[in-house]
């Protein structure tokens, strides 16, 4: 995706904010917080993933504006309602307002997404689209209500924390790759096959994060809000003897000192955390490599994709 198509999706960002006559307080939070959620100096990469699908396919990236737009704004939409949660990320723009704010920020990007996709003119694919957009929210207002369910649950399955994870965020990568086949003109056979591999990248995705998230104290409160990502759920139902009544009290512990984080560290070594952790995730990177192998398009259109997987870290 080049600087063109970037400056692209900012003109038709600029416009729809325009469109709807928002306040320059908002807008200004809505730009700091597109700018703050890009990854690695990459902007729009919610917004590339959906065109990049419509490219894998033959498709036409200037019509699948759109669809990639709307994937954008609901991402960083989910991304604010995920860190208001968490109670963690302070550094984001959103972060830094009040939080009634930060909820109406959010829900307004939920909404402007909706308005995006209007501008898709085929009165089919545009109610496809829109029920894929809609579909998406469900999940993923499920998989954040249970999320919060499971935190307060002393005992969690490693199938529960999978079942979360891919409607949580499975379903969000999910449809940024089905929107964009759609929008490319893709069989239903192959818009099918697109949104298994998205779910597949936003499992592995979630995967790498948690395990990054798990020991980085000083930025996420994974542990400490007994939130339960996959090293925290492994160690509930590996542990046993004196070891979970450790782990267990560990939990429990008002103050989280450094003593207390050496020891978890220790034991996420002992235990084997990191090495179920990489497994894992290699199960789902290869699934999504196998997906985009057995696509029936040239070669040459499944390179970008390609390089997405194995970068994904």
């Amino acid at each position: 995706m080049g600087p063109q198509l970037d400056q692209g999706i900012t003109v038709e960002i600029t416009n729809l904010l325009s469109k709807n006559h928002l306040s320059s307080e908002i807008r200004a939070i809505i730009y700091s917080s597109l700018e703050a959620n890009s990854k690695a100096g990459e902007h729009y990469r919610w917004a590339h993933l959906t065109l990049m699908n419509c490219e894998c396919i033959n498709g036409v990236p200037e019509v699948a504006l759109p669809g990639a737009i709307a994937m954008e704004l609901s991402a960083l939409a989910a991304d604010i309602f995920d860190d208001i949660q968490d109670q963690d990320n302070d550094d984001q723009p959103w972060r830094k307002i009040p939080t009634a704010n930060a909820l109406n920020l959010a829900i307004c990007l939920s909404m402007l997404s909706s308005e995006a996709v209007e501008q898709i003119q085929d009165g089919r694919i545009y109610r496809e689209v829109n029920r894929t957009l809609n579909k998406m929210w469900i999940r993923a207002s499920d998989g954040q209500f249970q999320e919060a369910l499971l935190d307060t649950c002393e005992k969690v399955s490693l199938d529960d924390y999978f079942d979360l994870v891919k409607r949580k965020s499975g379903s969000l990568t999910a449809s940024a790759c089905k929107i964009g086949a759609i929008l490319g003109g893709a069989s239903e056979e192959i818009v099918l096959q697109l949104e298994q591999f998205g779910s597949n990248l936003g499992i592995m995705s979630q995967l790498w994060n948690d395990l990054n998230d798990f020991l980085n104290f000083e930025k996420k409160r994974d542990f400490v809000n007994n939130r339960k990502t996959l090293p925290y759920v492994y160690l509930l139902n590996t542990l046993d003897g004196k070891k979970v009544n450790e782990f267990r009290e560990l939990t429990r512990l008002q103050r989280f000192g450094k003593q207390e984080q050496d020891y978890l560290k220790q034991l996420a070594i002992d235990e084997g955390v990191v090495h179920y952790c990489r497994v894992m995730y290699e199960l789902f990177r290869r699934k999504s490599l196998e997906i985009v192998q057995r696509l029936p398009v040239l070669e040459n259109r499944k390179e970008k994709m390609i390089k997405l997987v194995e970068e994904n870290v």
